[in-house]
């Protein structure tokens, strides 16, 4: 692993009661994309794996989106970073599904999300799914980039690719992660 990279231990935090096995968070310094989850799903965490689940749209969709330059699957979860994203969840914890999630555990989860941003300072912070930005931004928005921050960085808001979320389907999901690419490039371009 590369210095100043975050790999979690896969513990749960002492004060919970639960202690079970979990998904690493992919963070380096100065990442261009940090992907943001609710939380794992069960199978995800039993694999090891992000959006491991083969009815998650994330893989198919980032694949397609241009943001790499390669197909990419749930194996690849962890190669990202050398293409300057990273992935990481509100909560830690996973479950079967969000409503297995107290209100408190995401507060607490949206708290030290906060801080690995602070700390981390990706260019942006994409949430996967509405859900996640309002938890963490207090706000209610549609899709794309928003006009605030959060830890200091950009904020856009994509679909979920969950199975669960049939309101969009995939060509929504790829045109929102092109677009995605494309507020990528505008940051950098202002930058130049």
């Amino acid at each position: 692993m590369k210095k100043g990279t975050q790999k979690t231990s896969g513990r749960g935090r002492r004060g919970d009661a639960w202690q079970g096995q979990t998904l690493p968070d992919y963070l380096r310094k100065n990442l261009d994309i940090v992907f943001v989850g609710l939380n794992p799903g069960l199978y995800s965490a039993e694999v090891g794996h992000y959006f491991a689940n083969k009815v998650n749209r994330f893989w198919e969709a980032l694949s397609a989106s241009g943001l790499v330059p390669d197909p990419v699957g749930p194996e690849d979860d962890a190669r990202l970073m050398s293409w300057g994203i990273g992935l990481t969840d509100i909560v830690k914890r996973p479950t079967g599904g969000i409503h297995e999630v107290s209100r408190a555990e995401f507060r607490r989860g949206a708290k030290a999300l906060r801080e690995k941003i602070v700390h981390y300072a990706p260019r942006i912070v994409c949430f996967n799914g509405l859900t996640g930005y309002r938890i963490c931004c207090g706000k209610d928005a549609g899709l794309g980039d928003r006009e605030h921050r959060f830890g200091g960085a950009h904020v856009f808001a994509a679909p979920s690719t969950s199975p669960r979320n049939a309101r969009y389907s995939l060509s929504d999901i790829v045109a929102a992660l092109r677009d995605l690419k494309e507020f990528k490039e505008s940051l950098q371009a202002k930058v130049r």
